[in-house]
């Protein structure tokens, strides 16, 4: 026993730990918010008063003992007195004043740590030893720090190597740290373990109104959760509720595995390795492997009626390993989902579950980055449901295996990576490697292809396939698909049709519903991955009775590239297996939104031998209302009469027979002004003509200007004159057409269904319509008429 002979600062009593404030000084350790960070000197053997010598013990056997208890670490309360680590009134970790053993023996040895080691609250960590109370009693006394001022250290609970057995769940609260030291992350070794006591422990929170439904029991190893108490209680984020814990470098394992057939061996309840109802937590660098429900469950009870109120916002994942859980490794939201937004999930291995490697049922805003799945039973990846605004992006993501992954939600986006995904699937996806950049792919069948996976896959209840044989078949029960076989080569059972019932593993038995009748599929790609002048593909595909694809029609929205090009000019064009004309935008130079078919104008023909129009009038009569995006017709254009077949009064439509343009909507010709390719102008003296501008002829756009006054010859005889004349105009070229105000002739209505009709005098007029005629049916296959 070493004793040091100090003088009191103020009084001291004896059995105080006290602490050095200045050269031979020393005073009572009692102050709160200097116990966690001041290190302690020794304990007073005696009681004197203020600037009185004073015996100190500063090492060895305390002549007092504390009671017997766990073996580890001593610290001080309040008041300066010796307690256990693991003592609720114990203020000073991880400041300590010694060690004690079970009996209650002290060794005074003053150290300060800066983070709270379980062994000091008395675990073994040999596997062996139950340590729920050691580490559920370091990780309280973490939280108790947030009473005390000021807090800088001491919020890490620290698992050194080792194996740590719990029959208990364990309860992390408000930014408390658990942290080992390493886990089953990936490329990390398990130097910590975590083994979860199944057969022995009692897992249940005992917490009524914490699950979806009020009153359910909830069984996990660790929860960060809230208080528990019944109902929805009145919850100090600050201290009751997990939000910003952290999770890291651990493995948490079920012993025994859980995640296998319940033939093997004793199963535990439904039990989840990690519950998370908490905002803004951190898991990293974790591994969870072998229990009967789900590695990680992450929910949210935001506005729900089940407590404790609480949203799983801002939630981060990375660099863990969730393996051979019985159901799923990670279930983001399948048991409420009314907060769960914005989390990152990221380097995240999913692998051998018993259900989905990622079932994600997230509320909005998820981002899954390099994410892999792995052989799981059901779906590697599933992010299924129609409903919200769910909006998650999977990036760089890696599925194998054979299981397949399904992406249906609202705005789901796929970007890179490699994953198998089912032909129902509807997400926006990017891929270099495939002919799309960016697309949205649709399917219209609730009919899913037979997934053939080699070790064979889950089906639910009530899903609905078909093998390719023309019939499709509904799951009367659930279970497992046969999988390549030498019985079955193809995976593919034989299947009973029309009549009859077909089984194959695990109890998965499928009727025939009747003959499979395909509905078609759109796909919309946005860019191409080749080809920059690309815009947009919209396509069609139909599909045979069994499945396969037999034909395709794409629109094609191109920047105009081969001569002669107009400069901006867009065009939309049909890609299918026969030619077909070019349909051209109203681009020019301030053209319509790029990838859009733009209707009320689509463009026939080409540039160099002519263009025709077709065109909405969606009130009035070409004669009095402006029709399309420009004020100029060409013969062969056909104007829609919009008004509906009840209404209508008039034509159909109409033919134009010659260039034309209306006075009435034309611009006034002004000096020194910049005109758009396209626009028409009227001369100063009404002449029966107004005149289009067709080009440029000199300079940047600053000299592409009219000139100083009104061209001559729009005055006077000769080529200004005539239909078809050209006009220069300073840097202007004008093409002189018939004003449609003094010739309305010019264009000729289409009555519908008149008898003894005479021919249009309009240039190919037939050629027109049949072009049109195949557009519309074109984009009724594509479901851009939606069937009208």
């Amino acid at each position: 026993m070493d004793i040091e002979i100090m003088q009191a600062e103020r009084k001291i009593t004896a059995g105080q730990a006290v602490r050095t404030t200045g050269f031979h000084t020393v005073t009572p350790a009692d102050e709160k918010g200097k116990l966690h960070t001041s290190p302690f000197f020794g304990v007073a053997q005696e009681t004197v008063e203020r600037d009185h010598d004073v015996k100190v013990q500063i090492s060895g056997a305390f002549p007092t003992r504390i009671g017997s208890g766990l073996a580890g670490a001593v610290g001080v309360d309040i008041s300066g007195r010796i307690v256990r680590a693991s003592d609720e009134n114990c203020r000073s970790a991880p400041n300590w004043i010694g060690d004690c053993d079970a009996s209650g023996t002290v060794t005074i040895r003053p150290r300060r740590d800066t983070r709270l080691n379980v062994l000091d609250f008395g675990a073994a960590g040999d596997g062996v030893a139950d340590d729920t109370v050691p580490l559920q009693s370091a990780l309280d006394c973490a939280t108790r720090f947030e009473t005390d001022e000021p807090v800088r250290e001491g919020k890490v609970v620290y698992l050194p190597p080792g194996d740590y057995r719990i029959t208990k769940p364990l309860v992390v609260k408000h930014h408390c740290i658990l942290e080992g030291a390493g886990g089953a992350g990936l490329g990390v070794t398990e130097n910590t373990r975590l083994l979860a006591d199944v057969k022995s422990g009692d897992f249940n929170l005992s917490v009524t109104g914490i699950g979806p439904v009020a009153g359910e029991v909830v069984y996990c190893a660790i929860a960060l959760v809230g208080p528990f108490t019944s109902g929805p209680p009145a919850v100090d984020p600050y201290r009751d509720r997990a939000d910003y814990a952290v999770l890291r470098q651990f493995t948490l394992k079920s012993e025994p595995d859980q995640g296998k057939s319940a033939l093997d061996f004793y199963q535990a309840q439904q039990m989840d390795g990690v519950r998370i109802l908490a905002h803004g937590p951190m898991v990293e660098t974790v591994g969870v492997s072998g229990f009967r429900r789900n590695g990680i469950t992450i929910y949210a009870s935001f506005g729900r009626l089940f407590g404790p109120t609480a949203n799983a916002n801002l939630t981060q994942m990375r660099d863990c390993v969730l393996d051979n859980n019985g159901q799923h490794g990670l279930d983001i939201g399948s048991h409420g989902n009314d907060n769960t937004n914005t989390m990152l999930i990221m380097n995240v291995s999913a692998s051998t579950n018993g259900r989905d490697g990622i079932h994600d049922h997230s509320s909005s805003g998820c981002t899954f980055v390099s994410c892999h799945t792995a052989g799981n039973r059901h779906q590697n990846f599933s992010c299924d449901h129609n409903t919200g605004i769910q909006c998650a992006v999977y990036v760089g993501c890696y599925a194998e295996g054979d299981a397949p992954s399904v992406f249906k939600g609202g705005n789901i986006a796929v970007v890179g990576g490699n994953i198998k995904i089912t032909p129902d699937s509807t997400y926006w996806g990017y891929n270099t490697k495939g002919p799309s950049v960016l697309k949205v792919l649709n399917n219209y069948s609730s009919v899913r292809r037979y997934w053939i996976a080699k070790e064979g896959v889950d089906i639910d209840e009530g899903e609905r396939q078909t093998p390719g044989d023309g019939y499709v078949y509904r799951a009367i029960h659930a279970g497992h698909t046969v999988g390549i076989t030498p019985e079955h080569p193809e995976g593919v059972p034989a299947f009973q049709n029309p009549t009859g019932e077909t089984e194959e593993l695990e109890g998965l038995v499928w009727i025939c519903e009747g003959e499979y009748r395909p509905e078609f599929s759109t796909s919309n790609k946005l860019g191409d991955a080749t080809d920059s002048t690309i815009i947009q593909d919209y396509g069609s595909i139909t599909l045979d009775n069994k499945g396969a694809e037999v034909g395709t029609s794409i629109f094609r929205t191109q920047v105009q590239t081969s001569p002669p090009a107009v400069k901006g000019r867009i065009e939309t064009s049909l890609v299918s297996p026969e030619p077909f004309h070019t349909y051209y935008q109203t681009a020019y130079e301030n053209g319509p939104v790029p990838g859009a078919l733009t209707f009320r104008e689509a463009w026939i023909g080409n540039y160099l031998y002519g263009e025709r129009r077709i065109t909405v009038v969606h009130d009035g009569t070409p004669g009095n209302t402006r029709a399309g995006s420009c004020n100029f017709y060409s013969p062969g254009d056909l104007l829609l009469n919009a008004t509906g077949a009840s209404a209508r009064q008039g034509p159909i439509g109409w033919a134009v027979n010659a260039p034309c343009g209306r006075r009435s909507a034309a611009l006034d010709w002004t000096s020194g002004k910049h005109y758009r390719i396209g626009e028409t102008v009227k001369p100063t003296r009404v002449n029966g003509f107004v005149y289009r501008l067709i080009s440029y002829t000199g300079g940047p756009q600053v000299h592409e200007v009219s000139g100083p006054e009104e061209p001559r010859s729009w005055n006077e005889p000769g080529p200004g004159q005539s239909v078809g004349g050209l006009t220069s105009d300073n840097h202007l070229q004008w093409q002189t057409i018939y004003d449609l105000d003094a010739n309305p002739e010019l264009i000729e209505p289409l009555p519908h269904g008149v008898t003894g009709q005479a021919d249009s005098r309009a240039t190919d007029i037939d050629q027109l319509r049949a072009d049109f005629n195949a557009l519309l049916a074109r984009m009724r296959d594509a479901n851009l008429l939606n069937g009208t």
